[in-house]
């Protein structure tokens, strides 16, 4: 199988469609950071059907659609197709040429389609199963995914592991397994669960049973006895009712008096009533007056608190007025005093603040001077720092380059001792690399003689197998040809046959007489007679078009019978050919001489001799003409009994007479159907017998097919090639080593003679150096002493310019508290101005103020006098109200205390006749109760026992034992019943049913524990046969990556694969030993990048071996690699190429150059990637 183009389209910045074109070989994917060439790994992931959004470096799953640059509109959809040449069959299809396509809309629907047809992505995922293609598999590899191999990050190690060994497929059918078995173990929980439930509802519905039959024995015995009850409690009932209406007789006299009695006390009552609310009026009337004025004395009062209140209030405010005026004009004089006191202090510190200035000056003009030759000299002792400090530099550079020159010069003459000894030693090692690479070039020139003779069987096997499948092709779609023609004409046959057996376009009266034959046999209508080419069918049919639907008949008699069978059923009418009248008739027809090209129409027609005689009369001068000649037509002259048609129908004309239009689509049907019938049948057989044939001819070539197939030697030639590419491997990793053993051996006798030339020059530069370095150290000690001359006098200025410094600062801060001293005088005094206003204009209103309480004070003193004389009047008025009150209020009360005795008289009297009522109503209802338990009982034996009331006083004769004792064992029984409960009176019919249940669900509980031993059985399969496939599988990986590691590094280097969990080996880690160039680390992680990326190449080279990828994409993998590195890493990918393509995104110029095929990636209109592809192998050429 092999990559052979790929179409990108709106995915990412491909807004254009572009078409990368794959070889065989080495392709590469080159073009500057930022210009999309990662996004052609991310689009074949896609197109692989990768679902996770992280994988794609994408935030959810429609970023992946092109989204438009500044001049472009963003895309609605992105689609993705990869084309693979499938000419090995190695996917699972019988397409020689597979295209996978993914489309993802905006709207966010996505399809996935085979060879454009849309299929699901299970379809793609089986597809592709265990051929080392996916969007997960090791044919892609980018430079994360180099870590994540390193450190096994989920997993992602024993990934590659189990794609490579093929347990993929075993592991779904695992999980689908162990998926079936979860729902048979839930089934089976159910099952235990419901017969738990059965087994539990059993037991209960058995005692359940047993209960209801005790209950419905005791019941019968308790229905005789409360039937002989209830006759004792019939006749106590009769007794009763008796002696309750004679009492209720007697209590009914006894009311009657006493309410003769309450009548003539009530009449007396109301007449006291009425003198009772007149002197009530009267009360009330002398209530309201005292009141009123009470009310009136009350406002008084109120109005003369409120004076009182308002000349206190106006007396305390003059007092607060008269102390606010004193303390103003006290706080007057003392602001005026202390503004005069302010303005002078003013003046003295304004003198203060002038001085404090002038001194300022003096003293800032001294310390800027002494800042100016401060600067100066600072100036100079930088500068003889400078030169003091490059002086020293050169001075320790010199030592340091002379203490390099004595370490180089030890540790070269150390390494040529060393190089020395490796040179003898690997000439030893040599001779014996010699000997194996013999042995290994002869073993593979016979395995590869066995190879190629297996592959020239195999290739004419394929010829032989293409050649049949070609014929089979063919024979298919000729099968398939006639299948078609087949039904067609079956469909034809079938049409025809129901037209001509139920007459379909005939009048009633024809399907009349086909069906009644009484009156003629073997009859026949005079369109089943004729036939004719198909060319001439529609033109001959129209012409004869009347006469279709006529009969042919023998003679007379049977036209006759017809038509008397007609008339006497009522079936309308039909007309007949006598065939006997034609006799005389002249057969041979005179052809006519006409302008025009004509043939005669009976030379088209076919018809039996018996019949011949009637076509010569209806046809003898009729002529077919083609409708070309329609002109001539109109123009010729035609003879008197002439008569010419169309060949199409359209038109037929004689001397006098034309007709034509339209021909309609089912015209020429009708005629000859009979015949037409008869050839179809004989079609059909035909094609039926050639169908039979090519499909006999098509199983004989599928079994030859199918011993070709399995003659096929795939397997022995896949099982060569993986023992000779093992052993060219491991050819090509000992003449590795040969050529390096022997380059090292020439490159240890260049570099000794290297080494001693260096080590001459590093001596020369020794005795060079030194005298400049005494130079050197002479002219630092002079520029030292210098310098600290000039320090010294730098100093000096400091200490001066300090000492002004200080002078200055302590004058400024004098200057700057003087100036706050005057602006504090200064703010003072507009206060105290500010406030010597305020109180001029609060005296003022204050006394203003004073004046209006003064004069409120005195109006409310003359108020209050006045007011007092009328309150005294007004108390003594109060006093004779009260009074003439009091003797209203007694004379009424006495004379309410005289109804209220007679009232007390009539309650006595009612509470007599209601306790009458009482005792009344009482005996009412004890006879009432007498009835309703007497309709109680009735109505409990009728429905408790279906027992008539009426027919208990005859029983009673035959009663044994007191009501007593029947009560006693009634209520005995009674108290058993209840004891008993709710009973259920289908409990045996439900115990019953749920036993017959409880038996099937046992069934069904067996047939769910064989089938979950069987489950386990075949996931214990399944576990065996993947634990064999993989253990073979990490058996061969971890020799291949042992040889493929120590190609990349050096033959001495160990590594290893190791199983962590040996004794589960489907679930173990998978741990990695590398010890690179005698390096032992603690972990792997403690490798430099390069020699990681080098170990996961290995790995990934040893699955290579095992099972090899169609293709293999490297994104910047070869990143970490130096220039040594890369060319092991290319010698590699060189090497495998000839059995996979490899496609790889790389900066490295050494990679790219070894590549055959370039496509760069670029950004000429910006946001938009374009491919441009170049040959390289073209340009070596």
């Amino acid at each position: 199988m092999q990559l052979t183009q790929l179409e990108i389209k709106g995915f990412k910045s491909f807004g254009d469609k572009i078409t990368i074109n794959f070889n065989e070989g080495v392709t590469a994917i080159v073009g500057p950071n930022g210009c999309g060439k990662s996004n052609v790994v991310d689009s074949i992931r896609w197109v692989l059907g990768e679902q996770s959004t992280r994988m794609l470096r994408s935030e959810k799953m429609d970023n992946v659609i092109f989204n438009g640059t500044k001049s472009r509109k963003a895309a609605n959809l992105a689609e993705v197709s990869l084309t693979f040449d499938n000419t090995k069959n190695i996917l699972p299809t019988d397409f020689s040429q597979v295209t996978l396509t993914r489309r993802l809309y905006r709207s966010g629907e996505s399809e996935y389609r085979l060879n454009d047809v849309q299929c699901r992505l299970k379809d793609i995922t089986d597809l592709f199963m265990d051929t080392g293609v996916g969007a997960d598999s090791y044919s892609i590899i980018e430079l994360r995914m180099i870590d994540e191999i390193i450190n096994n990050k989920e997993g992602s190690r024993r990934n590659l592991f189990e794609e490579a060994s093929g347990i993929s497929k075993y592991k779904l059918r695992k999980k689908q397994t162990f998926s079936k078995l979860k729902d048979t173990e839930a089934d089976l929980e159910r099952v235990d669960d419901l017969l738990f439930e059965i087994e539990k509802n059993l037991k209960t519905l058995e005692n359940q049973a047993k209960k209801a039959e005790r209950y419905y024995r005791i019941r019968d015995q308790y229905k005789v006895l409360s039937i002989q009850l209830a006759s004792f409690r019939i006749a106590g009932f009769s007794k009763t009712l008796a002696e309750i209406e004679e009492k209720e007789q007697k209590q009914r006299a006894e009311k009657t008096a006493i309410v003769a009695q309450i009548d003539t006390l009530e009449a007396a009552l109301q007449q006291q009533k009425l003198e009772s609310i007149t002197r009530e009026k009267n009360l009330a009337a002398q209530q309201k007056t005292t009141n009123e004025f009470v009310s009136k004395i009350r406002a008084y009062e109120s109005e003369k608190r409120v004076k009182n209140e308002q000349l206190k209030h106006q007396q305390d405010k003059e007092a607060r007025l008269k102390d606010e005026l004193e303390r103003d004009t006290n706080q007057h004089k003392h602001v005026q005093y202390n503004i005069k006191r302010l303005n002078e202090e003013k003046m003295q510190e304004d003198e203060n603040l002038a001085r404090i200035t002038s001194s300022l000056a003096d003293l800032k003009e001294a310390v800027e001077e002494l800042r100016a030759e401060q600067a100066e000299a600072r100036g100079e002792l930088n500068e003889l720092n400078s030169v003091s400090n490059r002086l020293q530099s050169q001075v320790y550079k010199t030592e340091k380059d002379i203490d390099i020159l004595n370490i180089q010069q030890q540790a070269l003459e150390q390494e040529s001792l060393r190089n020395m000894e490796d040179a003898s030693n690997k000439e030893v090692e040599l001779s014996h690399f010699n000997q194996v690479v013999a042995e290994l070039a002869s073993r593979a020139d016979t395995l590869k003689s066995e190879y190629d003779s297996a592959v020239d069987i195999e290739t004419k096997l394929q010829e032989q197998i293409a050649d049949t499948e070609t014929q089979i092709k063919a024979i298919t779609a000729d099968i398939a040809a006639d299948v078609r023609k087949l039904d067609a004409k079956q469909n034809e046959y079938n049409l025809t046959k129901s037209l001509v057996d139920n007459l379909e376009g005939f009048p009633e009266s024809i399907r009349f007489l086909k069906k009644n034959t009484s009156w003629a046999k073997n009859i026949t209508l005079f369109s089943d007679i004729l036939f004719c080419k198909e060319e001439y069918r529609i033109a001959i049919e129209n012409y004869l078009e009347p006469l279709m639907n006529y009969y042919v008949v023998n003679s007379y008699d049977e036209a006759i019978a017809a038509i008397n069978l007609l008339g006497n059923s009522s079936k309308g009418r039909a007309q007949f050919f006598i065939l006997d009248n034609f006799g005389g008739e002249n057969e041979a027809a005179d052809h006519k001489s006409l302008e025009v090209a004509a043939v005669p129409a009976l030379s088209v027609i076919e018809v039996d001799e018996r019949y011949k005689l009637l076509c010569v009369h209806l046809l003898k001068n009729v002529y077919l003409i083609n409708d070309t000649t329609e002109q001539d037509i109109n123009n010729a002259v035609l003879p008197d009994d002439v008569v010419l048609i169309g060949k199409s129908g359209k038109f037929n004309k004689s001397k006098f007479t034309m007709a034509g239009g339209s021909v309609g689509l089912f015209e020429g049907k009708r005629i000859g159907r009979a015949k037409n019938l008869d050839n179809l049948l004989k079609e059909i057989k035909q094609a039926e017998a050639r169908i039979n044939s090519l499909k006999n001819k098509n199983e004989e070539l599928q079994s030859t097919l199918t011993a070709l197939k399995a003659a096929g030697k795939a397997a022995e030639i896949r099982q060569k090639q993986v023992e000779l590419n093992q052993l060219n491997t491991e050819l090509v990793t000992v003449r590795t080593k040969q050529e390096q053993y022997q380059a090292f051996i020439e490159n240890s006798l260049n570099r000794k003679q290297d080494i001693a030339n260096r080590i001459a020059g590093i001596k020369n530069d020794i005795i060079t150096l030194q005298p400049q370095l005494l130079d050197l150290k002479a002219q630092k000690q002079e520029q030292s002493e210098l310098l600290l001359e000039k320090q010294q006098v730098f100093n000096e200025l400091n200490e001066m310019l300090s000492v002004r410094s200080n002078a200055y600062n302590q004058e400024n801060i004098r200057f700057h508290q003087q100036q706050n001293k005057v602006s504090g005088l200064v703010k003072d005094l507009e206060y105290r101005e500010s406030q010597l206003e305020n109180l001029d204009s609060r005296i003022m209103q204050n006394s203003s103020e004073l004046e209006k309480v003064k004069a409120l004070i005195k109006e409310n003193l003359q108020h209050t006098e006045n007011s007092d004389d009328s309150l005294l009047e007004m108390y003594e008025q109060k006093e004779n109200l009260e009074k003439a009150t009091q003797e209203a209020e007694r004379e009424y009360y006495q004379w309410r205390g005289t109804i209220t005795e007679n009232e007390n008289e009539v309650s006595n009297l009612r509470r007599k006749k209601d306790n009458s009522e009482t005792i009344e109503n009482e005996l009412k209802d004890a006879r009432n109760n007498l009835k309703i338990e007497l309709n109680a009982l009735k109505e409990r034996l009728s429905v408790e026992f279906n027992v008539d009331i009426t027919d208990l006083p005859e029983k009673e004769d035959t009663q044994t034992g007191s009501e007593a004792d029947i009560r006693d064992k009634t209520e005995k029984m009674k108290r058993q019943l209840d004891d008993f409960g709710a009973i259920n009176p289908m409990a045996v019919e439900a115990y019953n049913e749920m036993n017959e249940r409880h038996t099937f669900i046992q069934a069904q509980k067996k047939d769910l524990a064989e089938a979950k031993a069987s489950l386990l059985s075949t996931i214990q399969e399944i576990d065996d046969t993947a634990r064999e496939k993989f253990m073979t599988a990490f058996t061969l990986v971890r020799e291949n990556f042992i040889k493929v590691f120590r190609s990349l590094f050096n033959e001495e280097d160990s590594c290893d694969l190791i199983l962590s969990d040996p004794d589960r080996p489907l679930e173990s880690d998978i741990d990695i030993i590398a010890r690179p160039k005698g390096k032992r680390p603690l972990s792997i992680n403690q490798l430099s990048g390069g020699e990681k990326t080098l170990t996961a190449t290995a790995i990934l080279f040893s699955l290579y071996l095992l099972k090899p990828a169609p293709f293999c994409i490297f994104d910047e993998v070869d990143a970490p690699l130096d220039d040594t590195n890369i060319d092991k890493f290319n010698n590699i990918i060189r090497k495998f190429s000839k059995e996979s393509q490899f496609i790889i995104i790389s900066h490295n110029k050494r990679t790219i150059a070894c590549t055959d095929i370039i496509y760069g990636v670029t950004m000429v209109e910006q946001g938009i990637s374009r491919v441009v592809p170049v040959d390289l192998r073209q340009l070596a050429d």
